[in-house]
């Protein structure tokens, strides 16, 4: 179980009735970017991210990685679903009640270390790419001598905070099972 806390790069928003409480932050951006980062202090947890112990670097259906995602920690507001492609990385995002709202693809190729890779945010029909998750090329010799990961999450102002949480779950999802064990 992982958890993180967004409030040290924000300032305080006020209290919005339909989003969890934490998640206000996501409600006034269209874009995060994801650092490796410790606070040894700690903060308010706002969100917690479970997945089952699989192996990821397996290819077969039964090594399918799911992801829970919990904003406040306790609450499910939904899950990050990888499904079967022989050839793309692919995801299902489904609310609380499992129900599909959003896919994201991502490259045929994903180990790469000369460019960004992104992995779209789709409708369900997968016709129309509203966001994306955007791994970041930090460059050949810094990719060598560090392990730090940077993403970026892009997605419109008004889709829903709960999406927005659950696409920043996706993007450790992703981290965790492509890039993990590379620079």
């Amino acid at each position: 179980m992982a958890i993180y806390d967004l409030r040290p790069w924000m300032s305080t928003p006020e209290t919005i009735t339909s989003c969890p409480p934490g998640l206000e932050y996501l409600y006034q951006t269209n874009q995060l970017t994801v650092c490796q980062y410790f606070d040894p202090l700690g903060g308010r947890d706002v969100l917690a991210l479970h997945k089952a112990l699989k192996c990821s670097c397996c290819w077969s259906r039964c090594c399918l990685q799911k992801l829970k995602v919990e904003a406040p920690p306790g609450e499910t507001i939904g899950y990050v679903y990888q499904y079967f492609h022989p050839f793309l990385p692919k995801f299902k995002i489904k609310n609380e009640n499992k129900e599909e709202i959003m896919k994201i693809r991502g490259p045929w190729l994903v180990f790469s270390c000369i460019r960004d890779l992104n992995f779209n945010l789709l409708t369900l029909d997968e016709e129309m790419v509203i966001g994306k998750i955007s791994k970041q090329y930090s460059g050949f010799v810094r990719g060598i001598l560090t392990n730090g990961e940077k993403f970026g999450i892009q997605f419109p102002f008004d889709l829903d905070v709960k999406i927005k949480a659950l696409m920043l779950g996706a993007t450790f999802l992703i981290d965790y099972m492509y890039f993990e064990l590379w620079p």
